[in-house]
């Protein structure tokens, strides 16, 4: 049923009978989709069969069970339902302060377990070159030396860092 129109006029249908108007419009329904009407009139003898089933009784206590079980769901709501209640919110507010309230407590969380890792990182490079000579005692070279390829060493393009040295490094700093 891919009509709009006929899915609003078997709406109005199932309640009361069509005005002249709208059976105007049924037809048309009927010219646009030739399908349109063998689906209203499964849709008419549904209605019939339902019109003509009896009415379900009820208990004498129904109004009575209905009370109990929204005093049940108002007593199951646990304490989720009280976290914000002081406030006097209403329930989709103190819902979303909640998830708000748990997405700074993950971002928090995140923020502090890659504070420890980058603190456990630098400690590793620290102690890494604690061992080392400084650059100028391990190369001894004069200042004039050390300046003498800086040109033809700055001219050399830009290449991409040495990925086993990282590697090295991360689980020497992982350690």
């Amino acid at each position: 049923m891919n009509n709009p129109d006929l899915g609003r006029l078997l709406d109005t249908a199932r309640r009361r009978p069509l005005t002249a108007e709208e059976e105007t419009r049924l037809h048309a329904c009927f010219a646009d989709d030739p399908s349109a009407r063998t689906i209203w009139e499964e849709e008419m003898a549904l209605n019939r069969l339902l019109d003509r089933l009896p009415d379900a009784p009820l208990s004498s206590n129904f109004t009575a069970q209905v009370l109990q079980a929204v005093e049940r769901a108002d007593a199951g709501q646990g304490t989720s339902g009280r976290t914000f209640r002081w406030l006097g919110l209403p329930r989709p507010v103190r819902q979303a302060a909640a998830a708000c309230a748990l997405l700074v407590l993950m971002g928090l969380a995140y923020w502090r377990y890659d504070s420890v890792r980058r603190e456990k990182m630098a400690l590793a490079l620290a102690e890494l070159a604690s061992g080392m000579h400084t650059p100028s005692e391990a190369v001894a070279l004069a200042p004039e030396e050390l300046w003498e390829n800086f040109d033809a060493i700055h001219r050399l393009p830009q290449t991409q860092p040495d990925e086993e040295l990282l590697a090295v490094l991360k689980e020497v700093a992982m350690k």
